[in-house]
Formats: structure tokens, sequence, C-alpha cells
């Protein structure tokens, strides 16, 4: 009885963001919302009252998409046995493929994107924790402020720097073969006119290149072009933005740890710290369960998909960079692409596991030993949760990490070099 008086006459206090922080948020994701809302996928607070419309536009792009690999296929099987022309047109088919299965993906779990996404805009997870006035927590508060800046800062500055290196990438795919055709036609030349990607068109090989025809497909495949632009940033994107989040929350969770055994708290309130504790700790790991849910298929298609772009892409660069074709330009693009992009999942990966990693670190670092033995239990235990070390993985098979960037690189590298012997048998 006195135990539940006392722990009901303790003053309260919860972190509050600023006020102006939502629309900071935003700004920070702006890319990132404007994008996939051009796709007719999350976040609902662009469609508003328009969900069919959006809904629509989805269908719409998701179908012209699909065709547009099922074109590629056409041409793989029309082109069988000519490694040099599939070697061509594999790196992008394989991107596009994935990209439609990350964007019908996103499109599936538009809800639980949602609340996510609203839950990070407002802070959510931050104004759960309770800390008691008594600790004077202004100096607390401060820091998850300044951490939650950083995080907003970073990946604006990514989300940026992301768009603009696969934007480029994706444009080329259009521009060079726009550019080439039009200097054939200024210049009378009797070249046949590129195509975005290598396709096959049954039934209108000999038609194709003639106008207005060739320039409602050209069209079309440079429509398939920026949904492959938009749907990787919305899907890779989304998850630098939530894997980041969770690193904040394992930050401000270090905090709370080190307030839990301060002198001037009784043994009752470092209890209720390390319950705070506890509980912020299990709002981590369900977020982390929420990621992989919508991430971990995904992710062997990815792994499985860069190893082969990776490969094929060096190879083909190296078999005919003597050619000089805008060709060879555009897949050396594409690999550095293909690397920052691998690195992009490997990298956050890697750093969710740093920060679950340092978790016992400063389990160990807060002052525990002049806690009562009965704090010491209850920390052990925590300690043992802790411990655990928190990863991003696909279907628990592979983590991602920086160990398994290397490991992907390295295989690719291997493939790179059986087909280079092997062609020169």
């Amino acid at each position: 009885m006195e135990s539940s008086l006392t722990t009901y006459t303790m003053e309260i206090e919860y972190y509050r963001p600023n006020s102006n922080s939502a629309e900071d948020n935003d700004a920070s994701i702006y890319w990132l919302r404007v994008l996939s809302a051009s796709l007719g996928i999350w976040p609902q607070k662009l469609v508003g009252d328009k969900k069919q419309w959006w809904k629509r536009l989805y269908y719409f792009m998701i179908i012209m998409h699909w065709y547009n690999t099922y074109l590629q296929v056409e041409f793989f099987f029309h082109n069988l046995g000519a490694l040099k022309t599939m070697t061509e047109g594999l790196c992008s088919f394989c991107s596009i493929s994935l990209t439609g299965i990350k964007i019908m993906r996103l499109n599936s779990f538009s809800n639980e994107i949602n609340l996510l996404l609203e839950r990070m805009r407002t802070h959510h997870f931050m104004q759960e924790i309770k800390l008691l006035k008594k600790g004077k927590n202004k100096p607390i508060f401060e820091r998850i402020d300044q951490i939650m800046k950083d995080k907003w800062k970073e990946v604006k500055i990514n989300l940026l720097l992301y768009t603009v290196s696969v934007g480029i990438v994706a444009s080329s795919y259009s521009i060079f073969p726009a550019v080439i055709n039009l200097i054939n036609l200024f210049q009378g030349s009797s070249n046949p006119r590129r195509f975005v990607y290598k396709t096959y068109y049954r039934g209108m090989e000999n038609l194709k290149f003639y106008s207005p025809l060739h320039e409602i497909l050209f069209s079309s495949e440079s429509l398939s072009g920026y949904t492959t632009f938009a749907g990787v940033i919305a899907f890779d994107g989304l998850y630098v933005l939530l894997t980041m989040h969770v690193i904040t929350i394992f930050k401000s969770l270090k905090l709370v740890i080190k307030e839990s055994t301060r002198s001037i708290f009784t043994d009752e309130e470092k209890q209720f710290y390390l319950h705070e504790c506890i509980d912020h700790y299990t709002r981590a790991i369900m977020f982390m369960d929420d990621i992989n849910k919508i991430f971990s298929p995904i992710f062997i298609l990815q792994l499985f998909t860069s190893t082969s772009i990776i490969c094929v892409i060096a190879f083909h660069a190296s078999a005919n960079a003597s050619e000089g074709d805008s060709q060879i330009l555009v897949m050396v693009l594409y690999l550095i692409a293909a690397f920052y992009q691998l690195f992009q999942f490997c990298w956050y990966g890697q750093r969710v596991q740093n920060e679950s990693i340092q978790l016992p670190n400063s389990v160990y670092d807060c002052d525990w030993y002049k806690c009562s033995k009965k704090f010491k239990i209850k920390l052990h235990l925590f300690l043992l949760n802790v411990q655990k070390t928190v990863e991003i993985s696909a279907y628990n098979l592979i983590v991602m990490s920086m160990e398994t960037y290397l490991s992907i690189v390295r295989t690719a590298a291997s493939y790179f070099t059986a087909l280079q012997t092997l062609t020169e048998e």
C-alpha cells in the first residue's frame, strides 16, 4: 500500500517536441513523399479525398511498368545466345523488375507505412518516455531535440543525394538515345532510331522505327524509367528514414539508462526509470519488427539482383570499353549507382546494429553498483535482453551489414572473373 502511494505521488514529465517540428520533418522528406505519391502510393496525406483517383494512378503506372518489363523478356528470348546483346538489357530488366515488386510491396503495406510515418512525424515514441520532474530534465529534452534534429538533417541530405544520383542514371537511359536520335535526324543519317531499353515488340518490329509509333513507344519506355526512378526512391528512402528512427530511439534510450541510477533518486524512483527503459526498448523492438516485416522479403531479391547487376555491368563494360558507345557510359553510371544502392541498405543496417551493440555498454557505464540489490537484479535481467543484437535481415538468413556488403562485392568479383575466363576460352 505504501509503495503504491509513493508511486502515485511521483511527479511525471513527458518530452514534448517543438511546435514546428512536424512541418520541418515533412520538409526533410519532401521528395520521398512527392515521388511516392506520383506512383499512387503512400502517404495518404497527399491523397486526401481523391483516394480513388490515386488508386487508378497506381494501377496505370504499375501496368505500364510490367508491360515494359514483359517487352524486355521478349527481347531476351528473341536474342538467346547473343551474350553481348543480352547483357546490355539484363541490368535494366533486373532493376525495373525488382522496382515493380518494391512498388507493389509499398502499396500492400500502405496503411502500416502511414501509421509509422505519422508516429515519426509527431515523435510518438519519444513522447511516450516518462521522466521524473525531480530530475530536472531540461538537458535530457534538449539532447533528444538535438538527436532528432540531426536525424532529420541526415535524412534530408541523404534523400537529396540519392534522388539526384538515381535520377541521373535513370534519365540517362532516355536522354542519351533521345539526343542520338535528334543528331541522326538533323544529319540525315539512316541509322535506326534508338529506344530507352532493349525491348522486342512482337508484330511491330518493322514499324516501331517510324513516326508516330516510335515516339509513342519511346514515351512508354520513358514512363517505365520514371516509375523505376520514383519506386527506388520511395522504397530505399523509406528504409533509410525508418532505420534512422530506430537509431534515434536507441540513442534516447541510452540517456534514460544513464539517468536511472542518479544518486538524487530513491530506490523506487530508480526502478521506475528502469521500467521506462524496458518499455522504451520494447517499443524499439516492435518498430524493428515492423521494418523487417515490410522489407525482409525484398532484401533477398535485392542482394541477388545487386550481385548480378554489378557482375554483368563490369563484364559488359570491360568487354566493350574500346567501342566508345554511349551505352558504356550509361552502364558505368549504373554500376556506380548499384554500388551506392547496396551500400545504403548495408550501411544503415550496420548502424542499427552498432547502436544495439552499444546498449549493454550503457548499462555497464551507469552507477548500478550504488543501487540496491533488488534494482541490480532487475537491471541484470534488462542487460540480458539488450545483449541480443538487433538486426535488419533478409528472412533471418542474411544480415544487412557492411560485412554483407563486402561479401556481395567479393562474390560479384568472383562471378565477373569466371565470366571473363569463359569468354576468353
